[in-house]
């Protein structure tokens, strides 16, 4: 089932074809899930538009693009700061972005994740709240483990990059893979990506949350696959 509904998908096909004419950067994501049983049977599958970058991602942004440090110790409108998953602001003297000396195509920065780390990269939950510009972490994310309730996150796949040279868009795919052996069914609402990068400390931020249109269920001993998308257009 692909969710990219009408009228609202030709707005951002407009945007595309705008960006790409008035020479200004226009990036898009998309969110993907497939849930398949122990038999190997897939029992869901939806891909959606993934539409809600938050403050950091913003943040982020205009402090690699206009090199500039972070200028605040709070968080908010106008503030070029970053909140931490752990709900702490840090914004100092430092530029919120990744350093030259940290590769961000491993597992250690950027939005890559080892087997077993749940504190960064695509992690999922079962928060159900709407989504905010203010969101800086999951409302309830599901952990990494066996135990009830839990779900064991497995290592983050490589970036997968294409360049479409007939459109000029560039794409980075990421995927990661989570196993349900809790012994029960683990329901899943939401979805985010976490970044860890600098912002006067090298920590965890949340770069997009996700709500989904409805509850997707990982049942017992099953799998669950998310890929996002992120693309970039080029100019004409």
């Amino acid at each position: 089932m692909e969710i990219l509904r009408e009228p609202r998908e030709r707005k951002y096909q407009q945007l595309r074809r705008l960006g790409q004419e008035l020479k200004i950067p226009t990036f898009e994501a998309f969110l993907e899930l497939e849930v398949r049983d122990g038999s190997g049977r897939t029992i869901h599958h939806h891909r959606q538009r993934s539409h809600s970058w938050v403050r950091n991602a913003y943040n982020q942004l205009f402090c690699q693009m206009a090199a500039k440090d972070s200028n605040d110790a709070t968080f908010g409108p106008g503030k070029l700061s970053g909140k931490q998953t752990s709900g702490t602001v840090r914004g100092v003297a430092y530029p919120f972005g990744y350093g030259e000396s940290n590769s961000v195509d491993g597992t250690s920065y950027g939005l890559r994740a080892a087997a077993g780390v749940d504190t960064k990269g695509i992690q999922v939950g079962s928060g159900t709240n709407a989504e905010s510009f203010e969101d800086y972490a999951l409302q309830t994310q599901i952990a990494n483990g066996t135990g009830a309730g839990q779900i064991s996150y497995i290592a983050s796949e490589l970036h997968s990059i294409s360049y479409d040279a007939g459109t000029k868009v560039l794409r980075d795919i990421l995927i990661r893979y989570f196993n349900n052996n809790s012994g029960g069914n683990v329901n899943v609402n939401e979805v985010g990506i976490v970044a860890y990068l600098q912002g006067q400390y090298n920590q965890n931020y949340m770069m997009s949350r996700d709500k989904l249109p409805a509850t997707i269920t990982v049942p017992t001993t099953g799998q669950l696959r998310v890929t996002y998308t992120i693309q970039l257009t080029y100019p004409a």
